[in-house]
C-alpha cells in the first residue's frame, strides 16, 4: 500500500492494486485511509458477495461494496462500468461531506482495476 509520512493509506498504484489483488481472491479488505488533506476514513471494500433474497437501490450484488465505517456504505457497478463515476455522486452514495475528490479517485480506479480481470 502507498502511504503518507504517518503510515495512513494513501491513493496509489500499490494500493489499488493490492486492494484489487485481494478483493479477486475473495478477501475483504479494510484499510485507514487518508486524503493527504485533512479527512481520515475507515474503508471497507467487499466484491463478489455472496447475495440472497431482494435487494433495493438498485443493487444486484455483483457490485464493489464500498462502507465508510460510521457514516455509509453502498455497491458500486464494476462490470458496467464505462466511465468514471462522480466523485459527488460516490460522497452522496457514501454519506460523506465536503470534497470527495480522492475517494472518488481511489474507488474509480478500484473499479477499473477490478474490470481488468
Amino acid at each position: 500500500m502507498n502511504r503518507d509520512e504517518y503510515g495512513e493509506v494513501i491513493n496509489g498504484y500499490d494500493t489499488v492494486k493490492n486492494i484489487a489483488d485481494k478483493l479477486k481472491n475473495g478477501q475483504a479488505v479494510i484499510i485507514g485511509w487518508s486524503d493527504e488533506e485533512y479527512t481520515h476514513y475507515d474503508l471497507l471494500f467487499n466484491y463478489n458477495t455472496y447475495k440472497d433474497g431482494f435487494l433495493q437501490r438498485g443493487l444486484r450484488g455483483n457490485e464493489l461494496f464500498v462502507s465508510v465505517i460510521g457514516l455509509g456504505a453502498f455497491g458500486f457497478d464494476v462490470k458496467e462500468r464505462k466511465s468514471n463515476l462522480d466523485s459527488g455522486y460516490i460522497a452522496q452514495k457514501l454519506n460523506v461531506s465536503g470534497k470527495a475528490n480522492k475517494l472518488g479517485e481511489l474507488i474509480n480506479d478500484v473499479i477499473k482495476e477490478l474490470v481488468q480481470e
